[in-house]
């Protein structure tokens, strides 16, 4: 049986890698040759962090695609070029959906994570470290479940695990708030890097999570000015940096293109797939009319 490849997407975050290791795992319960990979050079030390004190060592995962890599399952995302056939897809982002008629198996439907979607329903298949990882991804992608793509399902089911196998539900709380380091402004700038192609425009973005975003302006005004010249240097129509306030569970973007800033501010904890970047495309849409 050939191997089916499992990608995370580019720049893997929390939910991203421990769902492609849940994933690997799921499929080979049911005896299906799979095998995750991480073919970035580099993984976000604060989600390598995260992953590797809580027993799951991401760099395990890495190394290039080759030729005789040839099927694929994304995870997290729904749009990659690959050198191949995309099988599968599972995802939590359908407000970004494109049309994808030609996926023999596409699920991508409203969710605080991936991880929920993978072990919700298939507990069975998992032992008590992988549902706690799992429950760990949704804490991550939703800051605690104060996101706006937060669900109350997925809430309770994390509450229910903690309650069945004595997670300590503060300590998961603590290690989804996630807080930025940012005594390297640089790679503070690039956190969470996420890539799009819309509308013929490439659009990148980032974002921090510090607690009172007052306090930390000196910082966001050098982010900003990072941002402009990378984005001239990397040839990027526009950037949406986001800064989500810990204190006030309150999200600021800044949308930063070559000649132009503008800043928008959500009045709760914002999801970028979610919110935030449907409403830069629809911008764009309703300026292309």
């Amino acid at each position: 049986m050939e191997k089916i490849i499992i990608l995370g997407h580019v720049n893997p975050d929390v939910d991203s890698i421990i769902s492609g290791y849940l994933m690997e795992k799921l499929l080979s319960e049911k005896n299906i040759k799979t095998e995750f990979v991480i073919p970035d050079k580099e993984i976000d030390n604060e989600s390598f962090t995260i992953c590797n004190t809580n027993g799951l060592n991401a760099k395990k995962y890495q190394r290039k695609l080759t030729e005789k890599d040839k099927k694929f399952i994304l995870v997290d995302h729904h749009e990659r070029d690959v050198n191949g056939e995309v099988i599968a897809i599972i995802d939590h982002h359908p407000k970004l959906t494109e049309s994808n008629e030609l996926i023999k198996h596409y699920y991508n439907k409203n969710s605080s994570s991936t991880t929920c979607l993978i072990c919700q329903e298939n507990e069975k298949y998992f032992n008590k470290h992988d549902i706690y990882l799992a429950c760990i991804g949704a804490m991550v992608d939703t800051a605690s479940f104060n996101s706006t793509k937060a669900t109350k399902k997925d809430k309770d089911w994390v509450i229910k695990m903690c309650k069945k196998y004595n997670f300590n539900y503060e300590k998961l709380y603590n290690i989804g708030l996630c807080l930025t380091d940012l005594t390297d402004l640089n790679n503070a700038s690039l956190n969470g890097l996420k890539k799009y192609s819309v509308l013929n425009k490439n659009i990148e973005s980032s974002y921090i999570q510090i607690k009172n975003i007052s306090n930390n302006q000196y910082n966001i005004n050098k982010i900003i000015k990072i941002l402009q010249n990378y984005i001239v240097k990397e040839n990027i129509d526009i950037f949406v940096f986001i800064v989500h306030d810990m204190e006030t569970f309150k999200s600021t973007v800044w949308k930063i293109e070559k000649n132009n800033i503008k800043i928008k501010q959500y009045q709760n904890y914002t999801s970028r797939g979610n919110t935030i970047i449907p409403d830069v495309i629809n911008e764009l849409k309703n300026t292309n009319n």
